[in-house]
């Protein structure tokens, strides 16, 4: 799939790079090639070129880089430090003809020592410590999850809405050809005296207002359509051809409480929002540990540049433990240790308020989907009964016996039902959609036509 959204993407620059394409003056600009693309390809080419996914992505490296760089807390820290100093002038002391001259400083002096520490008491600590980065980072991922599925959302619903727009402005372009007939037998009724002008002119005018909403729906679709273009990445201008898809409904795949289960489970906020509550939890062990002295295993090697007087040695080396207690802190420590416990209440508590959150929210989804597929059921039975009514009527009007009007209110309430119909279908599928986001799955296709 990867890389028949690349072909994507190169068709679109290669079509917004067409030569003469943006020529002033010419008299019949080539048209630009429209990219036909199925809503698969719309999500996947979504995914990849998101930013606000680029910035999460970002966001995970930093975290993984925190929790490497505090797990080298375990091990020895070796170090060096070095000086070399140039004096004035040397330091001799004259001792006499017997012993003569000494010096007691060079003029260059100068050291190296080089130190390795191994903490021992902050093991436990740092394990803490990186317990509480690599949630810190699963929080992360969790969001950029969350915000994949969000993504994909988008685009499934600005793909469907714009084949909504497409299938409305089908309705009225039927209900136009359909009223263009009726308008050409109510002339001819006309001139036999059958009709009045009136009634033709009641014809035009619901013709009028029909193509005001074919318009108003080719707007929609081109609007739905550069939206789409936009959340994938294209170019400004980009022209997009949709596949249509199969429109039939799907079943809900789970039951209310099925659904409640499943987004407790595995939404991505919730993942998230449970390591967030992980992480205020480790921070009152790190905040603790604060109490305690600081262990270390320490061996120094020094070398002198310059040998001291009286016989000190030019190099030496010891090993030791040394130890760092702070003692007194004027309550410091004990109000970052109340703040650590702070932080982890309102972890809790809003892990709580989550998971009731998500099962009001995946009810209310889970209803808005059922109610939508029993819609369908209900505009159904309303285009059917719209269809045999406008056809009454059409019959009757063919032979002188029905009126402008009712012919006018039978092809109204036929288009009606008809966009209903189209609304219905796209709705539920969007509806279906928003139930997978709500449990935390990336929507699923529907089939190409």
């Amino acid at each position: 799939m990867k890389r028949s959204v690349r072909s994507v993407l190169f068709v679109v620059a290669a079509a917004t790079a067409a030569p003469g394409s943006g020529r002033a003056g010419e008299a019949a600009a080539p048209q630009r090639a429209a990219l036909k693309i199925t809503m698969a390809e719309a999500i996947d080419a979504a995914l990849a070129h998101n930013p606000e996914l680029a910035i999460a992505a970002e966001t995970i490296a930093a975290a993984n880089a925190r929790t490497e760089a505090d797990a080298t807390l375990r091990l020895p820290l070796l170090s060096v430090r070095a000086n070399a100093l140039l004096w004035d002038r040397a330091i001799v002391a004259d001792l006499g003809a017997d012993i003569g001259k000494i010096t007691i400083r060079d003029r260059l002096t100068g050291s190296i020592d080089v130190s390795v520490t191994q903490p021992l008491s902050g093991a436990l600590v740092i394990g803490k410590l990186v317990s509480r980065d690599r949630a810190a980072a699963e929080a992360t991922r969790a969001q950029r999850d969350g915000l994949r599925i969000d993504v994909a959302y988008r685009t499934a619903e600005a793909y469907l809405e714009a084949l909504q727009a497409d299938s409305l402005s089908q309705v009225a372009e039927a209900t136009l050809h359909q009223l263009d007939a009726d308008l050409q037998h109510a002339r001819t009724l006309l001139q036999a005296g059958t009709l009045q002008r009136v009634d033709v002119l009641r014809l035009e005018v619901e013709r009028a207002r029909v193509e005001q909403q074919r318009l108003q729906a080719d707007t929609g679709a081109l609007g739905a359509r550069r939206r789409l273009a936009f959340l994938l990445g294209l170019p400004d201008g980009s022209e997009l051809t949709l596949v249509e898809i199969d429109t039939a409904p799907p079943p809900l795949p789970w039951t209310e409480d099925e659904a409640v289960q499943h987004a407790r489970r595995d939404r991505a906020d919730a993942r998230a929002v449970d390591a967030n509550r992980r992480v205020a939890d480790l921070g009152i062990d790190i905040s603790r540990a604060s109490y305690f002295p600081t262990i270390s295993a320490v061996g120094v090697y020094s070398r002198a540049v310059s040998t001291a007087v009286f016989g000190s040695a030019a190099q030496s080396a010891y090993v030791g433990v040394s130890l760092d207690w702070n003692l007194w802190d004027w309550g410091k420590r004990s109000a970052e240790a109340d703040g650590a416990r702070a932080a982890s209440r309102q972890a809790h508590l809003a892990q709580h308020a989550l998971t009731e959150q998500i099962a009001v929210d995946t009810r209310a989804r889970w209803q808005a989907a059922r109610t939508g597929l029993a819609t369908l059921e209900v505009a159904a039975r309303g285009l059917a009964a719209a269809i045999e009514a406008q056809r009454l009527e059409a019959a009757r009007f063919a032979q002188g016996a029905a009126t402008t009007v009712a012919v006018v209110d039978a092809e109204a309430a036929l288009a009606g039902a008809r966009a209903q119909a189209a609304i219905s279908r796209y709705q539920y599928l969007v509806a279906w959609m928003a139930l997978s986001r709500e449990v935390g799955e990336l929507p699923a296709m529907p089939r190409a036509h």
